[in-house]
């Protein structure tokens, strides 16, 4: 599927502001794809960007991003995207990938997000990483999908913190469903399926479906093919 099939009418403002961030200092262009332009981004010229100046978006393998725009067939059920990348944080883009309309990226101080080509967003997701998160190739992730590599809090048994981070790593060929929560920590396995609803806490063997809360194993062997 052209990520950019369904431009219209605003493809002028879209471009606009696809040209700047292109050409702005706060991106690492290794490799980007020929295919668009040659620009490295498509974005909706309404998304909301605040990325410090020591932040980083890096594009390898003929690297493209899609952000904001309307994925679903849906049209006009979601709000403003917003790409939130705090110092040092880091977002790496490999081949083509689209983040759905409405929407969060938070990359906390430090936090790393990495992308594999060929997967997608639906919309009105977040993926929030203070460590790091990585999402494999040809992965769909479904809308209302939160993906969390920290807990926003402290905890603690007998008195000694509980970790408060982990990095959660997604392989290839992943299908999460619509609402589904990633937890920190998390491993899932290539070609596995998380069910609608799921809270994940625990990693997930590959070809694995699992659901429920908290999440288990329901099927094994299962083949998806997108």
């Amino acid at each position: 599927m052209n990520p950019l099939s369904h431009i219209g009418i605003a493809a002028p403002l879209h471009l606009l502001r696809s040209t700047i961030f292109h050409l702005s200092q706060k991106t690492i262009k290794n490799s980007v794809s020929r295919e668009y332009l040659g620009l490295c981004a498509y974005l909706n010229f309404d998304c909301v960007l605040d990325i410090k100046k020591s932040a980083r978006v890096e594009f390898n393998d003929e690297g493209f991003l899609v952000l904001g725009t309307e994925r679903s067939s849906f049209k006009g059920w979601a709000r403003h995207t917003k790409l939130y990348m705090l110092d040092n944080s880091r977002l790496i883009v490999n081949g083509v990938n689209q983040i759905g309309r409405g929407s969060l990226v938070w990359l906390l101080e430090g936090g790393q997000l990495e992308i594999g080509g060929g997967g997608f967003t639906a919309g009105l997701n977040m993926l929030i990483a203070k460590e790091s998160i990585k999402i494999g190739k040809n992965c769909q992730i479904a809308f209302g999908t939160t993906i969390s590599d920290h807990d926003f809090h402290k905890t603690y048994s007998k008195s000694v913190q509980n970790p408060e981070t982990a990095p959660v790593v997604i392989g290839d060929g992943v299908w999460i469903g619509m609402n589904a929560t990633i937890l920190k920590g998390v491993n899932i396995g290539d070609g596995a399926i998380v069910a609608a609803g799921a809270l994940v806490t625990s990693d997930v063997p590959e070809r694995a479906m699992v659901g429920g809360v908290p999440a288990k194993v329901i099927k094994t062997g299962i083949e998806f093919y997108g």
